[in-house]
């Protein structure tokens, strides 16, 4: 009997977070996608309850559901979207019904989150309208008229085609992990209003990425950024080797500031304001090295290094 209750909570459960989430594609829909932007957020979260209370296996099922939903309630751009957002939430609510380290959670989510940001904006522009080349065009154009009014011209070399698709797409990524962040903090709460057990996130010191991931993301970064200086005659492939470029630049500038953080907490200072500060001040001071600081932090042992220094500083 308690089993089969059990099956019977699940259910209607499993129905009612498909209901709030065809209530959402209803609403964008009938309102002409006036709320998309801010939907990007909502989206996950009913996937992420429902994983963290029943696990992944019962979370596909309403992940098969949202997606045909999506289909059924949901304009030609948001169907990505919104799958997008369903697949999010379950592997983060996965992940809290597995117990596994939140810290390593929030990275994932992030990534999750960016990826499929630079998937949607980048790789398949041209299925959702969007003309990156024209789209440059016009702000190499915007920018032209700008700098000729103040009379600096020679300043708009500067900005090639190349250099603004690169801003573009640094850009689409930063959002994407502000967006992932924002999708995390928000689940987060309101799995604690409802009383869904989630373990304490571990101080991001405690934690980095295996040493291979460096190695990795900077043969991506190297890779990606031949391709601005040799571009391949196919633009999905050039588009996808842009994409990894900003992958392993993103990756490894985010571990390039943690490493600049920790060097000010063992060496300088343990002020949260001259800590912000300093590490403002660095990133636009070193931002051409910060990917190789990125690097030594995660695969040369830079890690491990300043965490001993942090700890020599602290018993002084």
């Amino acid at each position: 009997m308690n089993k089969m209750n059990g099956n019977t909570i699940k259910i209607t459960t499993g129905a009612m977070i498909l209901a709030i989430f065809a209530v959402m594609l209803l609403l964008n829909r009938q309102t002409g996608s006036l709320f998309e932007g801010f939907f990007i957020y909502l989206l996950p979260i009913p996937m992420v309850l429902y994983a963290a209370l029943y696990g992944f296996a019962a979370g596909l099922m309403v992940f098969v559901g949202m997606c045909l939903f999506s289909f059924f309630f949901g304009g030609f751009t948001t169907i990505f979207y919104a799958i997008t957002a369903a697949l999010l939430g379950l592997i983060f609510g996965t992940r809290i019904y597995l117990k596994k380290d939140m810290t390593k959670t929030l990275f994932i989510v992030m990534g999750c989150s960016a990826f499929f940001t630079i998937l949607s904006t980048v790789v398949l522009a041209s299925f959702f309208g969007y003309d990156l080349t024209a789209d440059v065009k016009a702000m190499q154009d915007t920018m032209a008229a700008v700098f000729s009014q103040t009379g600096n011209t020679e300043v708009l070399a500067l900005f090639t085609p190349d250099l603004i698709k690169q801003m573009f797409i640094i850009s689409s990524a930063l959002m994407g992990l502000l967006d992932g962040f924002i999708v995390y903090a928000l689940s987060l709460f309101i799995a604690k209003r409802l009383r869904i057990h989630t373990d304490r996130a571990l101080p991001i010191w405690e934690i980095y990425p295996p040493r291979w991931t460096g190695v990795l993301m900077l043969i991506a970064y190297f890779y990606g950024l031949y391709s601005f200086g040799a571009p391949s005659g196919n633009q999905i492939v050039t588009d996808i080797r842009q994409g990894l470029w900003v992958c392993g630049l993103t990756f490894l500038i985010i571990f390039g500031v943690l490493a600049v953080i920790r060097f000010i907490q063992a060496y300088i200072t343990r002020s949260g304001l001259l800590i912000a500060l300093l590490t403002l001040l660095a990133y636009f001071v070193l931002s051409q090295i910060l990917v190789f600081i990125g690097f030594g932090y995660i695969s040369l042992g830079l890690h491990e290094y300043l965490n001993k220094k942090f700890a020599e500083s602290a018993q002084r």
